[in-house]
């Protein structure tokens, strides 16, 4: 095991519990999230075409990968009373420093879930790895996740010009803002 590696580990905040996938997740993050349209509309992918599609991937990025130490895993985000899945946070290793990415349900968003998240995950992987920095890229126009990460502390580094790609919004490469934060800069 290398120094930087980050094992997939549950995270719990007053709110949240950030776990691995369990049997009947995928019900309310298809409705909520992968399947929706508005949910999906800053994400690399096309919304999921049903609940069956949406079991699989976090069977596999909060599930499988949780089970094998694998260097990119997924966070479940559940309500922590009622084990609710609300959305996700992605984590891919990058050597020294580490990627995420993240989602909620809409009827989630507005509340600080987000924003309780992701400091959670810096808090985790602060006291958890010897990674240097987190870093992330948003579309320029998701304000969202902007506000998100501004607010968690992240700093915008770089716009990404003709970056990615966002099916939901047309097939060309839009422009993205790219954001950092270090978390272990003295090791």
């Amino acid at each position: 095991m290398d120094t930087y590696t980050v094992l997939a580990k549950p995270v719990e905040t007053n709110r949240l519990i950030l776990r691995k996938f369990v049997e009947g997740d995928e019900i309310p993050l298809f409705h909520e999230y992968c399947g929706d349209r508005e949910s999906s509309k800053y994400l690399q992918r096309r919304p999921h075409a049903n609940i069956e599609q949406t079991k699989c991937m976090f069977e596999n990025w909060s599930g499988t990968k949780w089970k094998n130490n694998d260097k990119d895993f997924a966070w479940i985000i559940g309500e922590r009373k009622t084990n609710l899945a609300m959305g996700l946070v992605m984590f891919i290793h990058k050597g020294d420093h580490g990627e995420i990415h993240f989602g909620l349900g809409g009827k989630f968003q507005g509340q600080g879930f987000m924003r309780e998240a992701i400091t959670a995950v810096i808090v985790y992987l602060k006291n958890n790895s010897r990674l240097k920095r987190i870093e992330t890229f948003c579309d320029a126009e998701n304000m969202k996740s902007r506000n998100v990460l501004i607010e968690t502390g992240f700093t915008e580094t770089t716009l990404l010009k003709h970056w990615a790609i966002f099916p939901a919004l047309g097939d060309n490469k839009r422009d993205c803002l790219g954001f950092m934060i270090e978390i272990n800069k003295n090791i």
